[in-house]
């Protein structure tokens, strides 16, 4: 299992096919628990897919943790495809 820390917070990458976010009845590509800090990412995506899922998810939680508690899906959905872009087609980025 992977773990990422997010504001001193250590927040577990689970990767699994079924779940459900407690206010959604929808099989979810992602998933992001706040209470738990544990981020989803549905099994049966492509490898591509799953990247750009935990991208998503980790954006909430970044969100999440700078005190956004009320979070607009669209801007974070759009921003996340921009991030994950940057950071695929830019891997030595954080090796200054």
């Amino acid at each position: 299992m992977k773990t990422i820390k997010v504001c001193g917070l250590n927040y577990t990458v689970v990767i699994k096919e079924h779940f459900k976010a407690y206010d959604d009845e929808r099989n979810l590509w992602g998933y992001c628990d706040y209470e738990q800090q544990i981020i989803y990412i549905r099994e049966s995506l492509s490898e591509e897919r799953k990247k750009q899922v935990l991208i998503h998810e980790l954006t909430h939680a970044i969100l999440q943790e700078a005190g956004y508690k009320e979070q607009d899906e669209e801007l974070v959905t759009r921003f996340s495809i921009i991030l994950h872009q940057v950071l695929s087609e830019n891997p030595s980025l954080l090796s200054v």
